[in-house]
Formats: structure tokens, sequence, C-alpha cells
């Protein structure tokens, strides 16, 4: 998976803010979403979320509005400005004409990502930018045509606008399965129940799902947090604070009550480790794991944390550096069974 593919994802998952809650829960066996909705007329502004390709593995809903509107909103809309790189030249404003934007990831052909953006859109600005030539820090754009469409590709990531309402970016097999759809008529949310539901609750600006069954999260990962493997569902949600705050909750759902207790505390067990606070002091995300709280409720991991506005523009800082340079952030080798030395009994 490549870096710039994964600028969405990481995205929404630090913006997620503060509220503890184990709603929407997923059920064994339905994470195979299957359509739900007959196929009707195309409509490319009604619901956003219908423009995702079947077979999503992570969906998130961003309220981009309240997102920009926040006390570091000056620091998000930077950020974003970076994902897309030639908003200058089309004359787009993240803060002025962004509302929305749902986020799909797939497994098309390797790690594919699609965003579909609803505010207010220019295609004649953005033709006569593409047709000036336009130069980003990632290359240059270039412009093709697809099922109908004018599409805008930079570093394999590319960008079309369907309407004036509603614009497409994203990796190039998850944008052609897209327009693929709208060419054929056949617009309708095809996502998995427990998804849908939990994208769609009102008051949280940031809202994340994800289905993790067929992911492998890796040797560098799991030597760190060993309790990460057998995880199956991954749920955040948030919302920035009136205090300033920003804060992350949710739960990670695992096959059984058992590995859920154990993965609450390999969790709690990292607070006490110095030799993990250190390492992640290093990446800068040590105020998250610091102040979080987690619990074991059935079959979930839940959690939830809190940090303050100075530790959030850091947070923002970070990921700027991240989306610059395409490279995360290094992490040190792991340490013997870090996530495995708290009692299986402990509770918080």
């Amino acid at each position: 998976m490549t870096f710039r593919l994964l600028r969405f994802a990481t995205v929404a998952a630090v913006l997620a803010a503060a509220g503890l809650g184990a709603g929407c829960k997923p059920k064994p066996g339905t994470y195979v979403a299957t359509p739900t909705a007959p196929a009707g007329a195309v409509d490319l502004d009604g619901d956003p979320a219908a423009l995702l390709p079947y077979g999503s593995v992570l969906i998130a809903n961003l309220g981009a509005k309240e997102i920009a509107n926040s006390t570091v909103g000056g620091d998000l809309v930077a950020l974003s400005e970076r994902i897309l790189p030639f908003a200058k030249e089309i004359d787009f404003e993240i803060k002025r004409d962004l509302d929305r934007v749902y986020i799909g990831m797939y497994s098309f052909s390797g790690a594919d990502l699609l965003g579909v953006m609803s505010g207010r859109f220019d295609p004649a600005k953005m033709e006569a930018a593409a047709n000036k030539g336009l130069n980003t820090p990632f290359g240059v754009v270039v412009a093709s045509t697809y099922a109908g469409r004018k599409i805008y590709t930079v570093a394999n990531v590319g960008f079309t606008v369907l309407s004036t309402k509603t614009a497409l970016v994203g990796s190039e097999a998850a944008m052609r399965r897209a327009l693929d759809r709208i060419q054929v008529g056949t617009i309708r949310r095809e996502m998995a129940p427990w998804m849908a539901d939990w994208v769609s609750q009102p008051g949280y600006p940031v809202l994340l799902a994800s289905d993790v069954t067929k992911q492998s999260f890796g040797k560098t990962v799991t030597g760190f947090i060993p309790w990460i493997q057998g995880v199956q569902y991954v749920r955040v949600r948030g919302r920035f604070n009136p205090d300033t705050s920003y804060g992350m909750s949710g739960a990670l759902t695992y096959p059984d009550p058992q590995k859920a207790q154990q993965a609450a505390s390999g969790f709690d067990s990292i607070k006490k480790s110095f030799t993990m606070m250190a390492a992640l002091k290093m990446i800068g995300i040590d105020p998250l794991v610091r102040n979080a709280v987690v619990q074991a409720q059935g079959n979930d991991m839940q959690f939830s944390t809190v940090i303050d506005e100075k530790q959030t523009r850091m947070l923002i800082r970070l990921l700027a550096d991240w989306v610059g340079s395409g490279t995360p952030p290094a992490l040190p080798s792991p340490q013997p069974s870090p996530g495995s030395s708290a009692p299986p009994g402990t509770k918080i």
C-alpha cells in the first residue's frame, strides 16, 4: 500500500474525537455486503455514499465543514490542501467549498481508496487549469477520459468532477469501478449494514468503520502490540469538544470475550511500559495512548482518549510531515512481548 493512497484513511483516523459508545455492534457473518436497494436513475448528488463501489473494507464519513471550522481547522485545511495539491489552481478552498467526504478503502489491485466529496466544484475551471498544465509536488497532472468522464491523475491518484456538487478522488482502480457503476446506472448503497449504521450517526464529524477479518497487520505492528492479532472489526467516532480538546473513541471487536479482555489488559500494559511510551513519544502519538481508557465489553475492547488543542496541533504537524514526504515516521525495533505483561485479569 503506497502512503499516498493512505492519506485519506490517515486523516480520517487521526481526526476522530471524544465520547465512548458501543452501539451498532457488527454481528458475526454480516460483514459481507449485499445489494439492499434496487438500481434506479443515476442521482450523482442525492447520496454520496451510494457512489462508493461494492466490497469496501473501510468506510469513513467526514464532516469537512465542521472539521474545518474547529479550533484547529486552519491546520487541518493546510494539511488537506496537500492531499489535493492543485486546489488553488482550480479556485477550490477546503474551508469554503467542501462540505462532506465519504471514503472507501478496497483491495481491487492491492490497496485502493476512493473519496466522494460533496460541496461546490467548477468543472470548467478544472479543465481550463489542466489545459494550461498543472505541476504539483507529486508530479505533473495528466488528463484522460474514462467512461465518458475527464479524469485528472497525479502519482496514481485521480480526480474527477461529476457535477457542480460532487467530485471523486482516489486510486485509479477504485475510480474506474465507481465510474463504471455510474455509466451503467447502478447507483445504490452497497456496504455492510453495520458499517452503514455506524457511519450514519449524527453529531460526529468523524466516523470510521472497518472490516479487518481478511487483513494482516504485519510483523512490525504485531511485534509491538501482539494483542492486535485477531481483531475483526474496528469502529471509531468523534468530535471536537467545546473546551477545544480533541479525542478518539470506539471499539475493536474480537471473536470472543476472552480475546477482548486480553486486548484491554495488553493495551493498559503499554501505558506502564517505559520502552513502549518512549517509542510512541518518538513518533509524537504518546498523548493518545497516555490519556486512553479501555474496557472489555462482550467481544469488544472499547476505548476513548482525549487530548488538548496543543497536542492536537502537534499531531497535525506530524501528519503534514508524513504527507509531504510520503513516508511514515520510523519505528524502533520492537521489544519482546511488550503487550503481554499485564495480569490476565486486569480490568479498568
